[in-house]
């Protein structure tokens, strides 16, 4: 009797089950061609067990490439059983090695890893899937990451199973820990930075701030994470620029880079700020970098040196003092926002000072100290100046110094005056250069490097103006009598008459000569002369007006211009000069010596336009004089009436 024949196809290959005879009914339908039928079953289950070989070829080929293994742990058993060469794939042991007990398993793995392994195997994990990482020792010797995904084989309820997927994750777990080392230098080299390092979201709130805002914020770090810089205490135009820059970030996805200045308080700080994208694994915007480095001393510096040119260029071209010492202070101004900075200059007398610059006071107050005395105790400029050092003032309402002065000062608000003395070359005292604040505050280290290095520039200055001066006189002033020597009276008179003639106006010129000044020489000396031509020279500055022109032309020959003054008033003065050069008496060997001079007067005639030509008919006149007798004045009487004509 016919029998019926079953393949099945299972994971292991082909099966085939014999089931006894066919029923009879069967047997009668069943074809004479059964054995073809049977011939094309039998070659399909052929087809079919030799895929589930190549299938399972090719899985364990795979797990082979990746370095994959199957472990299968029997709990009840406490036993460990590799599939398809596993632990000779993943720990370098023998082929026939296939299994071991949960000892030996547990003396494989590192120690550290080891309790926590024995804990997992003494209560299995009941998720249907779980994973897990352990160390475990190789065959040659070394230590391998397996990283193990755990699956839970269940009966009667409880764990009897654990089935293993394990990959060797070494080169994984070192180039993390590579990463985790690299994160760590980068945080350390990031938190022990000088720059301000931060990072923000795209709506500008603080994600990481590093530790070096600490030195310029008093804001504690953790406050300034998840907040905006204008929460974080940014004046309005910095925070405004910030969010300008980070918007045309977003916008271009382009770097940016800027500088900024933020105030703390009294303290200003310029940073140099430089904002990168930040990108996620899909290529999208994610953060903003910003690296935010303080450049203030560079950019100050930068500026004070410009500055500084600036006034060295006007002090070589000669501008006027004022406009330089002005300069100046403007110039320190900059470099100390809030600071209202002035210069006193010495005195002539040495025992004051005499405000020169400082615009930036207000007006009354800049006339309050038009002078102040220099003593151990009068304010900051008055104390500095007598004890040749720097004073600081922190608060003057509270200063034994400024107790002279309080009730003065107090309408101006002024609470804290530094003063720094000026010096010459040679340690000669010129003055002292004072910055004030409106708040109680003291110098720091830098302010009073900068205050000291104004100095210099201001001696520079005053040194060159008093050269200037100096040159001036040389080259205009009679260095004997500190009258006009002949070139610049020439020069001036000439000037005049021009003025005179536009305006038609009378001028009278005086020429003056002493009389037997020889014989003073020959018989009292040279030094004695030198004292009476002095005497002389005060006698005209005594007796004529500040308006008119003196000056030495040579030895004893004097000459005055006289503006507006006609011929007879011009013989009234010089007639006036006359007598009390007569009547003067100087000491001289012992006894007194006495002096006289002689005088011509010329009026400009209406058709002279030379001052040498008023000279000329003066000088003749003046020896006219001498002639008749010395000690007299001698005018030209036909001069013209006073309102002359151009």
């Amino acid at each position: 009797m016919p029998s019926r024949l079953i393949l099945f196809l299972s994971r292991a290959g082909l099966a085939l089950l014999w089931f006894g005879p066919l029923p009879a009914g069967a047997a009668s339908a069943t074809p004479s061609g059964f054995a073809g039928t049977g011939w094309l079953l039998a070659a399909i289950a052929t087809g079919l067990w030799l895929y589930g070989l190549i299938r399972q070829r090719r899985a364990r080929g795979t797990l082979q490439d990746a370095c994959l293994g199957l472990l299968e742990f029997h709990l009840p058993r406490q036993h460990v059983r590799s599939r398809a060469q596993s632990l000779q794939r993943l720990l370098g042991m023998p082929a026939h090695t296939r299994d071991m007990d949960f000892g030996r398993w547990l003396g494989l793995l590192h120690p550290e890893d080891r309790p926590r392994f024995a804990q997992l195997l003494a209560t299995p994990p009941q998720a249907p899937e779980a994973n897990y990482e352990v160390r475990i020792r190789h065959h040659s010797g070394h230590w391998e990451w397996l990283e193990i995904t755990w699956r839970p084989g269940w009966r009667g309820g409880r764990v009897q199973r654990l089935t293993a997927l394990c990959r060797v994750a070494t080169a994984r777990k070192h180039h993390e820990a590579a990463m985790m080392r690299r994160e760590q230098q980068f945080r350390t080299l990031v938190d022990n930075s000088e720059d301000i390092v931060a990072r923000y979201d795209l709506e500008l709130r603080c994600l990481f701030i590093n530790r070096s805002v600490s030195r310029y914020f008093p804001l504690p770090l953790e406050e300034h994470l998840g907040k905006t810089p204008r929460e974080k205490g940014w004046n309005e135009d910095a925070s405004s620029r910030f969010e300008h820059e980070c918007r045309q970030l977003i916008n271009t996805w382009e770097a940016r880079n800027f500088e900024l200045e933020l105030n703390n308080g009294p303290n200003r700080h310029i940073f140099e700020i430089r904002l990168f994208p930040e990108f996620d694994s899909a290529g999208m915007l994610k953060t903003i970098l910003s690296v935010d480095r303080e450049v203030t001393s560079s950019r100050q510096g930068e500026k004070l040196l410009a500055e500084e040119n600036a006034v060295l260029e006007m002090i070589a071209g000669n501008h006027p003092l004022p406009q330089t010492l002005n300069q100046i202070c403007q110039m320190m101004e900059s470099q100390q926002p809030n600071g209202m900075c002035s210069i006193m200059l010495l005195d002539d007398d040495g025992q004051s000072l005499r405000f020169a610059a400082g615009l930036s006071l207000p007006a009354a107050y800049r006339k309050l100290i038009d002078r102040v005395e220099i003593g151990p105790s009068v304010g900051s400029c008055g104390t500095s100046a007598h004890w040749k050092r720097t004073i600081v003032v922190d608060d003057i309402f509270n200063s034994p110094l400024w107790q002279h002065a309080q009730d003065k000062v107090r309408p101006f608000d002024l609470r804290a005056c530094w003063s720094t003395p000026i010096f010459s070359s040679d340690r000669r005292l010129l003055g002292t250069f004072a910055t004030y604040y409106r708040e109680p505050r003291s110098p720091t280290p830098e302010e009073l490097a900068l205050a000291h290095r104004s100095t210099h520039i201001i001696a520079i200055a005053l040194q060159r103006h008093g050269h200037e001066k100096q040159l001036f006189r040389l080259a205009t002033q009679d260095s004997l009598t500190e009258l006009n020597n002949r070139r610049q009276f020439i020069e001036l008179a000439g000037r005049e008459l021009e003025r005179c003639r536009r305006h038609q106006g009378p001028l009278t010129v005086m020429m003056m000569d002493l009389d037997h000044f020889k014989q003073i020489n020959d018989h009292h000396g040279h030094a004695v002369g030198d004292v009476v031509i002095r005497h002389f020279a005060d006698l005209c500055r005594e007796t004529l007006r500040a308006s008119d022109l003196c000056g030495r032309l040579g030895g004893e020959e004097f000459a005055a211009l006289l503006p507006d003054t006609g011929i007879d008033d011009a013989r009234l003065v010089a007639e006036r000069l006359r007598a009390a050069v007569a009547a003067a008496r100087l000491p001289a060997d012992g006894g007194t010596l006495s002096f006289t001079v002689s005088i011509g007067l010329a009026q400009r005639l209406p058709d002279e336009n030379d001052i040498d030509e008023v000279l000329s008919r003066a000088d003749k006149l003046l020896y006219q004089a001498k002639r008749e007798g010395r000690n007299r004045v001698f005018a030209d009487d036909a001069a013209a009436p006073e309102a002359v004509s151009g």
